[in-house]
């Protein structure tokens, strides 16, 4: 097994990690382990497509690390948001 065979098959495994967990409740889809996974398994495989090019499979693997990216960035945000406002509701009660 070459080494870009190993990373692909992590990035396959992190894939499917994520969506078992989903499907059985032990994930969140706005979950930073989940969303962490669904940008670790398009990344090890972009490196094992490196190796063995296949254009459909990277453009894929492209556009769901990107919407993963996105994912994450829309969950950090929100968290933000309900950390700011759990922060100035306290304020307001002086606790």
């Amino acid at each position: 097994m070459t080494p870009s065979d190993f990373i692909g098959l992590v990035g396959v495994i992190a894939c499917l990690v994520a969506y078992a967990g989903l499907q059985v409740g032990r994930l969140r889809h706005d979950g930073l382990r989940y969303l962490g996974l669904n940008i670790l398994s398009p990344a090890c495989l972009l490196i094992s497509l490196m190796h063995d090019f296949n254009l459909a499979a990277v453009i894929t693997q492209v556009l769901w690390l990107g919407l993963s990216v996105i994912g994450l960035v829309r969950a950090l945000y929100a968290r933000g948001r309900k950390t700011s406002r759990t922060t100035a509701k306290c304020a307001e009660n002086g606790t």
